[in-house]
């Protein structure tokens, strides 16, 4: 039995296979939302193998990883004392940006390196339990995050998938300089975190390699 949300009386509906979070708005079509824009399938609840044929390299590789890896005897503590976030762009190797080794830092990644409220959680984790005692917050050049609007990101996914994203947030900046200001403040106001926590901000060139201080 699946059950449909109708203002604040769920109803029961019997014999039915499309998917209860579509079908709330009203929609005769389950795979097409507003606009007809079509959406992906409900997922099955049913486990699936692993896919090892897409995931084969990546098995391989690990298997020659873990030949001569050698337990260097770390905790889950950041041994420098340092989170970075930053953006999920495959250019940015963090560890490397800093000259910092695996166990030295926490890194926390989402598009266009934004303190959302999941990224305020994992730093009061971070600052209370796991070492870290300063923050650095790293946006990079070249981010779409800080090149396009909501609507343009929203409108090229659609454009390259065929799904209809306008549900997500995606936190796009029109200044990349005032938002990393604004999201070191955040960090710097949150009442969860240790007063005694640094906190700074800096914007990573992919093009250079090198990092531009920002005055917050």
């Amino acid at each position: 039995m699946n059950w449909i949300e109708r203002g604040s009386t769920p109803k029961p509906v019997t014999g039915i296979t499309r998917c209860p979070a579509r079908m709330w708005r009203g929609e005769s079509d389950p795979r097409r939302g507003p606009l007809g824009r079509r959406h992906r399938p409900c997922s099955s609840q049913t486990q699936r193998p692993f896919p090892r044929a897409e995931f084969q390299d990546i098995l391989e590789a690990n298997r020659a990883f873990a030949s001569t890896f050698h337990d260097p005897g770390r905790t889950g503590r950041a041994a420098k004392g340092l989170a970075i976030i930053t953006c999920m762009d495959a250019r940015i190797d963090p560890l490397a940006v800093v000259g910092m080794h695996a166990g030295d830092a926490k890194i926390l990644r989402n598009p266009g390196a934004r303190v959302t409220e999941d990224v305020l959680g994992a730093l009061v984790l971070a600052t209370s339990l796991l070492g870290v005692n300063r923050i650095l917050v790293m946006p990079h050049t070249d981010c779409r995050m800080a090149s396009a609007d909501e609507a343009a990101v929203h409108e090229a996914i659609f454009d390259a998938s065929g799904i209809d994203s306008r549900s997500l947030e995606f936190r796009t900046v029109s200044d990349q300089h005032q938002a990393l200001v604004s999201d070191v403040t955040r960090i710097r106001t949150f009442p969860f975190l240790p007063q005694a926590v640094v906190v700074a901000g800096a914007i990573y060139d992919v093009h250079e390699g090198t990092l531009t201080t920002v005055d917050a």
